[in-house]
């Protein structure tokens, strides 16, 4: 059965890269997609700008996450302390390489880490 991928900032360049990645791998499953609420992407499919259909549309409602196992996290350090609350409540692990946090940032991703796994590399 394959992992269950979600991936945030999905219109940025590291999203793209990590949707397309995700696509590349037979044991992994595109989960969802999550951006700001103001991007021009959502509800779109997050593959559309690699000229592909994946079935995934870009969302900014955390409850996509539900169907995730993992969310992989490069935004910044407001939004993934977000999604760091939602994973956290919905038993989803995450992958950070999100740069820039603050010591209560990094004490607020130590406190989630109790609940759920994480890999915090920023700078990956």
């Amino acid at each position: 059965m394959p992992i269950k991928i979600a991936i945030a900032g999905a219109s940025g360049r590291m999203g793209q890269m990590l949707i397309e990645a995700t696509l590349g791998q037979p044991d992994l499953a595109l989960a969802a997609a999550l951006d700001r609420t103001d991007s021009p992407v959502l509800g779109r499919d997050c593959g559309e700008a690699m000229g592909k259909t994946t079935g995934v549309r870009v969302s900014s409602e955390l409850a996509a996450l539900a169907g995730a196992d993992v969310l992989i996290d490069f935004t910044r350090p407001e939004a993934t302390l977000r999604h760091l609350d939602a994973c956290a409540s919905r038993g989803v692990k995450m992958v950070i390489g999100t740069t820039g946090f603050d010591a209560a940032g990094k004490r607020a991703t130590e406190a989630a880490s109790k609940r759920i796994a994480i890999v915090f590399a920023p700078n990956m």
